[in-house]
């Protein structure tokens, strides 16, 4: 059985086929559909092999960690537990940065639970699934494809859209702004969003009003905007 709002989802498809149109339900990846936590770990266990040798304090943080504890960025995860030093820091963003942004570590990570089965019950009542994220175009396209497939995601079965950022340098903001113009040009029925960045949610919120909004209570990032009341909370899709 599914959860309430599982039902009411597949309400808004089947009422809005029956009216002729075609539902649109749209999903952000990182921290909505994919934890990116094995993703920062796996990253962050490969610098502690590199310069762990030479840092006792970034091993001793390192073996505090588990997967589960990442939030939004490692430096700060560390920092907190007693990693001050200034350089070796500013090492590790490099690190990361040359890592995070790329098909080959996507490799790593895991679906959000219920994640899979909720999407293909959308897919297979006939909504259009349209896979809205801020990875982007030349680098991140392949392990984008891979990992939907590995997790058995509907993807090589029509009605299924992938709109990634046209370049690294564009704001998720923006390009998440833009992407509703897209959206709307496919002149369907959104019938749901789900995201985990807030000021995103309330994008649509404000963009789709007649749709039914989530907002996943995972990682966002930091000062983001408060999300509107009207958005419905969930830590996961079981």
């Amino acid at each position: 059985m599914g959860s309430p709002w599982h039902s009411d989802v597949y309400s808004r498809i089947d009422s809005a086929l029956s009216a002729g149109h075609l539902p649109i339900c749209v999903f952000d990846l990182d921290s909505t559909l994919f934890t990116t936590a094995p993703r920062n770990y796996r990253i962050l266990e490969e610098f502690v092999a590199l310069h762990g040798p030479e840092h006792p304090d970034l091993v001793s943080a390192f073996s505090e960690l588990r997967e589960d504890d990442l939030g939004w960025n490692v430096h700060d995860d560390l920092r907190r537990r007693g990693v001050t030093n200034t350089e070796l820091l500013e090492s590790l963003k490099r690190f990361w940065a040359e890592r995070f942004f790329t098909s080959e570590y996507l490799a790593h990570d895991r679906p959000v639970p219920g994640a899979p089965a909720f999407v293909l019950g959308a897919h297979s009542r006939g909504a259009l699934i349209y896979y809205l994220t801020g990875r982007h175009v030349g680098g991140m396209e392949e392990g984008t494809v891979r990992s939907l497939r590995r997790h058995g995601f509907p993807f090589w079965r029509g009605r299924c859209v992938v709109h990634l950022k046209p370049s690294f340098e564009m704001a998720d903001s923006t390009f998440k702004a833009e992407a509703v113009a897209d959206i709307r040009s496919y002149q369907g029925q959104v019938v749901a969003t789900f995201e985990n960045e807030p000021g995103n949610a309330n994008l649509f919120l404000r963009s789709f009003p007649e749709a039914v909004h989530f907002l996943l209570m995972t990682v966002h990032s930091p000062n983001a905007d408060p999300p509107a009341r009207t958005l419905k909370k969930i830590p996961d899709f079981r």
